[in-house]
């Protein structure tokens, strides 16, 4: 079984549609890469895949499991519990653009957050599970700082080992490297190959061709 499936997904915003019925499959481990013109659909195809933004149709299916939305008795589609919603956002991590660290606590604490209030993980276990992940990408020399005395290539790669922290399934990647000074943009792509090597299932979308 593919570890995400998109059947048929539609999405408009208005009057305007946006999606128009997209489909694609991605296997675990897989890395997927969606290019396309500004305003085509690329980011919201993502928000869609977390929930972030609800779809208006079709279907989104994380590891064989509806994400968003149930049939009922009937077959009508009804909205999941947030409860459920919020369960199965856990397992979808994504980075964004801007990076979205929380600027009031340091980078170790931006990691742990979520594993210990969302997931439960006690903290020593999870302090040690941030540690080797900044060490993956290469910062862990940096656990202490606050994300105002990073660069934003370093603020970037922080945002991925946060992601990284709540182990999901699947990674979304929302361009990622946009916002970068073009120095800095090298160190991201080659965490993200890293990543790639490992076997994460990852979903992208880039202007970066040659990357891509």
């Amino acid at each position: 079984m593919p570890m995400v499936q998109v059947k048929d997904l539609k999405k408009h915003f208005g009057e305007i549609e946006v999606l128009m019925g997209v489909s694609f499959e991605v296997q675990k481990g897989e890395v997927f890469v969606i290019i396309g013109p500004s305003g085509s659909g690329k980011s919201t195809v993502l928000r869609c895949l977390n929930f972030i933004e609800e779809y208006d149709g079709g279907e989104v299916i994380i590891d064989g499991e509806l994400l968003g939305y149930r049939l009922d008795d009937k077959g009508r589609r009804v909205r999941q519990s947030e409860a459920d919603i919020a369960r199965m956002r856990t397992e979808v991590g994504m980075v964004f653009q801007s990076y979205n660290l929380f600027p009031h606590v340091n980078v170790i604490e931006n990691l742990i957050m979520a594993p210990v209030h969302v997931k439960g993980v006690p903290k020593a276990e999870a302090v040690s599970l941030a540690m080797d992940l900044l060490d993956k990408v290469g910062l862990s020399e940096f656990a202490e700082a606050y994300p105002s005395r990073l660069s934003g290539g370093q603020q970037q790669r922080v945002a991925i080992a946060r992601s990284l922290a709540m182990q999901p399934k699947v990674l979304l990647f929302d361009e990622v490297t946009s916002a970068l000074d073009p120095e800095l943009v090298g160190e991201v792509l080659q965490v993200i190959r890293n990543l790639a090597s490992e076997g994460y299932t990852m979903i992208i979308v880039t202007h970066e061709m040659e990357f891509a």
